[in-house]
């Protein structure tokens, strides 16, 4: 009976034991954390996905495995730049007064009209300056004026111009032949005559040159100025010695119409005067 006993009581032991070790098994792995789980899977990919657009963006390139091929980066944005380089670049005129100054395109209509200059054309007839002892070709019905006994004037007779054009013929007896250089200096000295006389706000002369006049060849040069009222002037002083005379010429006119007066008026004139005894 007694022995019956103890077996029962082992038993019950055992079963105790079993059933504390299946309470501690539970404990160590829980059913029920899923929730923890699926919670830190977002945070994961975020954390993935600045690394996949870095990737994207900046491509690593293996220089060294001989798979590069260093012609893909020739052409393209390149040879756009290339060809704007070669392209022409548009030139801006702009007034010298405003150099210095960021350029700005006007469309042509914003801008003033030009006053059209007129449409010259001389016709020519022959002058004798009696006195002067000279013939020569100048324009048609220009006035003369031969008040001063050792000079001979014409002006043109035009009102319309913002300046009278004139050509003045002066012979001065001298003691020697002058030689080119001496009559250089007569030229140098003519010039500041005229600055001085003309009262001009700016003178601006040009260097000496040579030139056919009167049986030789004669040395001149050529100024552009403006008048205390802004009037733009222009004009040519040619001298030249023959037989101990000096010849001056000196033609004057507007300055926007210097080429014209320069290569019509000056030069026919220049060129056909002739000694008459």
């Amino acid at each position: 009976m007694k022995r019956n006993s103890r077996l029962v009581i082992l038993c019950m032991a055992l079963a105790a034991c079993l059933l504390l070790s299946a309470c501690g098994s539970q404990e160590n792995y829980p059913t029920t954390p899923r929730a923890d789980s699926e919670a830190q899977q977002p945070a994961q990919v975020q954390q993935e996905q600045p690394q996949v657009q870095a990737q994207s963006i900046i491509p690593q390139v293996d220089y060294d495995s001989g798979a590069y091929d260093p012609t893909q980066e020739e052409g393209g944005q390149e040879e756009l730049i290339q060809a704007q380089a070669n392209a022409p670049t548009p030139v801006l005129v702009m007034d010298s007064v405003y150099a210095g100054a960021t350029p700005v395109i006007i469309d042509p209509v914003d801008k003033p009209t030009p006053t059209p200059l007129p449409n010259l054309k001389f016709s020519y007839s022959a002058y004798t300056a009696s006195a002067l002892h000279l013939t020569f070709e100048g324009p048609s019905g220009w006035i003369v004026d031969e008040s001063a006994p050792d000079t001979y004037v014409l002006t043109n007779p035009d009102t319309s111009m913002d300046y009278a054009a004139t050509v003045s013929i002066r012979v001065v007896p001298v003691n020697k032949q002058y030689s080119s250089s001496e009559i250089t200096k007569e030229v140098k000295g003519a010039l500041d005559t005229i600055h001085s006389d003309m009262n001009l706000k700016s003178f601006d002369p040009s260097n000496t040159a040579t030139r056919t006049f009167i049986d030789g060849n004669g040395v001149y040069a050529a100024y552009r100025a403006y008048t205390q009222e802004g009037v733009g002037v222009a004009g040519r002083v040619i001298i030249n010695c023959v037989n101990k005379n000096l010849y001056i010429m000196h033609a004057s006119y507007p300055r926007s119409l210097a080429d014209t007066f320069a290569e019509g008026v000056y030069n026919k004139i220049r060129s056909s005067m002739k000694i008459t005894q």
